[in-house]
């Protein structure tokens, strides 16, 4: 005889499964399912009946076949399939146990639900800088072009209005802004471009090969990176560069005795990490290349000076 609590483990698989199917896909089959996870029929039948019982939105679209309506999946995005499972299977023992369990679980994940929709409830919170507003149809025509890899054509509003052709690679949402990294044709130059900057946008019938496999999220496009740039990251502000990478080829080239920290970047051009590393100053130093480093001391002089004026 099978021990029930190896019966329960096998009855939530088989819930992540049948979540993982329809997240999948728009329906799913029991008689397919009943094969797959060698069960009856029967006992698909009463998983998805279980589901139903505990709120989750399952209709039957005809005879052995069911969906999912996702529009109707309230505050359930915050879960994974086995999160969601898990719910399902406590919601489902509540009910087992009586009226008075099955209220007092209701009422628990209802307060969870509301917690998790409600922003100022919520113990998570992740803020986002707000974008600057765009034209929706700009944005749309961009990424179609960028699609149908068509060249475009557009005033850049920056200093002076300038004309540009364009290959547009690449739509990237940064600090609040939004760019498109293209290919400058005439310049033969890749270049990045404030969208909220480009005026009268057109579409070309030409069209370009391909779009540069090596794109990453930084905004400063610049295609071969064989520049290194070293800094000395002091021992309180260590952790971060341990823990998490601000720049995608960041490495740790040297623990110090006093806990801080060499760190090393390869760029394309100083346009990539310059901003960047600014964000941690005053806690780090430019170690290399000492052109890099020269243009820091200016810029902090000229800082100064102003601040001073």
């Amino acid at each position: 005889m099978v021990p029930k609590a190896r019966l329960v483990e096998k009855r939530i698989e088989r819930f992540v499964k049948i979540f993982q199917l329809f997240f999948q896909g728009d329906r799913i089959y029991s008689a397919a399912l009943s094969q797959k996870l060698g069960v009856e029929i029967r006992t698909i039948q009463r998983d998805l009946e279980a589901m139903r019982k505990a709120g989750f939105p399952v209709n039957e679209i005809k005879k052995g076949c069911y969906s999912l309506d996702k529009n109707l999946f309230k505050h359930y995005e915050h879960f994974d399939d086995s999160e969601l499972a898990l719910v399902l299977a406590m919601k489902n023992a509540a009910i087992q146990l009586g009226p008075l369990f099955q209220d007092a679980a209701d009422s628990v994940f209802n307060k969870l639900f509301r917690e998790l929709a409600e922003e100022p409830l919520s113990p998570v919170c992740l803020q986002i800088e707000k974008p600057v507003l765009l034209d929706n149809r700009l944005f749309i025509k961009a990424v179609k072009a960028i699609q149908a890899r068509k060249r475009i054509t557009f005033t850049y509003e920056i200093y002076a209005p300038y004309t540009a052709t364009v290959e547009p690679y690449k739509i990237i949402y940064f600090d609040g802004l939004w760019y498109l990294i293209g290919r400058d044709v005439e310049r033969s130059a890749n270049r990045t471009y404030a969208l909220d900057r480009i005026k009268d946008f057109m579409v070309l019938k030409e069209t370009f090969r391909r779009i540069p496999d090596d794109l990453d999220g930084n905004i400063w496009f610049s295609g071969e990176r064989t520049t290194e740039v070293q800094i000395l990251v002091d021992s309180d502000s260590a952790h971060h560069f341990k823990r998490r990478r601000i720049f995608p080829t960041q490495q740790i080239r040297e623990e110090k005795k006093d806990g801080s920290l060499v760190v090393s970047f390869m760029v394309g051009n100083f346009e990539e990490i310059r901003n960047i590393l600014k964000r941690w100053l005053p806690w780090i130093k430019i170690l290399a290349p000492v052109e890099l480093k020269d243009q820091f001391v200016d810029d902090m002089k000229a800082w100064l000076k102003w601040q001073k004026s």
